[in-house]
């Protein structure tokens, strides 16, 4: 193939202006515009017949509006191509009133015959970054919390543990009023241990998707709106990195069956639930609504029945019970170790 059978636009040729990517607008020495190609008027939102003839001032929003013509004056007069380049923010006035973001390259036409700019369209861009920078920040807030977690772990935890230890065999000498009330402290302890334990799991988990804790979270947050108010949630032991997929389904339904029963039919105002892992994973769902009037056949109740049929089928089981003090307590464990079969 020869030269002569390739075509080549000629640059009278006003349609190879259209193929281009960007935006072309070409005005003269004071402003306006004599020739955009089709790309700069969809741009704009405009027809290509609305921008002909206009200033140029058209398509600068309001806020820059004023101190357009000095700036294409101090361009002029420089004579200098200014090109494309990120840190200048410029938007275009589109023909429906919005902001299109943009970058523009100016370049003076020969003889000075006027400006021709090149206008492209950054908006995808820009969203593409700001995606990245939440990204960023949120893979950084993920691993701020990763080690607070590990913090509370190595140290507060560990430090809290030997604490109750040292109270513990000080209570064995001392006398028996002493003793008593070291036992109370030993006892409130635990409880912010285990209470630590819950932060350290979620913390560590609650936030990265598809995670135990994420779900745990979602679920505890759904339960507020049928409830009215948002149960509380402790754990403790390596409850994410020791249950299975299929426990973790069941648990999971299991727990929202809980959780709506209390909604339905418990009228209560305060609802905790307890995860322990060790050899076995168990969930006390404890309420201090009405109670159950028949324990016999408390189990008889289809979500009831749902939740035992659940930890049956893994090995496990589902107790319900009044508390003593009023409300009631579920019971719902399977085992984890290999023998069950898990």
């Amino acid at each position: 193939m020869s030269s002569a059978d390739i075509a080549v636009p000629s640059p009278d040729d006003g349609t190879w202006i259209d193929e281009l990517p960007d935006g072309v607008l070409v005005c003269n020495l004071d402003g306006i515009i004599t020739s955009v190609n089709l790309r700069l008027a969809r741009m704009a939102r405009r027809e290509r017949a609305e921008l002909v003839g206009e200033s140029v001032d058209m398509l600068v929003p309001g806020s820059n509006r004023t101190r357009h013509p000095q700036l294409r004056a101090q361009f002029i007069s420089a004579g200098a191509t200014r090109p494309m380049g990120p840190g200048v923010h410029l938007t275009m006035l589109c023909g429906d009133g919005t902001e299109l973001p943009v970058e523009i390259s100016l370049s003076p036409l020969p003889a000075q015959r006027g400006v021709v700019a090149i206008v492209r369209d950054v908006s995808e861009r820009l969203r593409a970054e700001a995606m990245l920078r939440t990204t960023s920040d949120l893979l950084t807030l993920a691993d701020e919390r990763e080690r607070i977690a590990r913090d509370l772990h190595d140290t507060v935890l560990q430090r809290l543990f030997g604490l109750g230890l040292e109270l513990e065999a000080t209570a064995i000498r001392a006398p028996t009023e002493l003793a008593t009330r070291i036992e109370k402290s030993v006892d409130e302890i635990d409880r912010i241990i285990r209470e630590l334990r819950t932060a350290v799991f979620t913390l560590g988990s609650a936030q990265r998707e598809g995670s135990l804790g994420n779900e745990l979270t979602a679920l505890t947050a759904q339960a507020k709106r049928v409830l009215g108010f948002t149960p509380r949630l402790r754990i403790d032991g390596p409850v994410e990195s020791e249950i299975t997929p299929a426990i973790r389904v069941d648990l999971l339904a299991s727990m929202r069956e809980a959780l709506t029963n209390i909604a339905r039919h418990a009228s209560a105002s305060e609802a905790e639930v307890e995860l322990h892992a060790d050899n076995r994973l168990t969930m006390r769902v404890l309420d201090n609504g009405r109670g159950i009037g028949d324990v016999t056949g408390a189990i008889a109740g289809n979500g009831l029945l749902n939740m035992a049929t659940r930890a049956r089928m893994l090995g496990g089981d589902c107790t319900v019970a009044n508390r003593a003090r009023g409300g009631t307590e579920l019971v719902w464990w399977v085992p984890l170790s290999t023998e069950a079969g898990l």
